[in-house]
């Protein structure tokens, strides 16, 4: 008999804990909220942080790299150039310095040709419509 009672008692101090029985209403817990919340989504172009009660985003930082197809080869050298960008705020801006005295190029995938022998470093500049830059480089040799 005793361990009948001790477990009816059990069971009515669960229940009256978890809200069930007793008359007695727990209050809800008080929770706080922060001004801003980030919010990152996989295979989004990039992450974004919302502040409450704004509309506007705020995105990842630009970053930017560059590439040449090929690296090297005999001159005159035909070559293939390509930006490629994560985050910023589009539109982009993109500058091609190639390193031979030749004009630069706004294109995001210029093609150029090196008509001398030489080692040369070419400078990719791409800058957003937020204002933020980023730059790489790529080397070429021309025999």
């Amino acid at each position: 008999m005793k361990r009948s009672l001790v477990g009816s008692t059990l069971t009515a101090v669960f229940l009256a804990l978890a809200g069930c029985g007793g008359g007695h209403e727990t209050p809800p817990p008080t929770t706080t909220q922060s001004a801003a919340s980030a919010t990152t989504t996989p295979g989004a172009a990039a992450p974004t942080t919302t502040v409450a009660g704004e509309a506007e985003e705020e995105t990842a930082p630009l970053l930017a790299w560059a590439d040449v197809n090929p690296e090297d080869g005999k001159a005159p050298l035909a070559v293939e150039f390509k930006a490629d960008t994560e985050g910023g705020k589009p539109p982009f801006k993109y500058t091609w310095q190639f390193g031979d005295g030749s004009p630069e190029s706004s294109e995001a995938n210029p093609k150029h040709t090196y008509d001398k022998a030489g080692k040369y470093r070419a400078d990719l500049k791409v800058s957003d419509s937020g204002g933020d830059t980023d730059s790489d480089y790529v080397e070429v040799e021309v025999q």
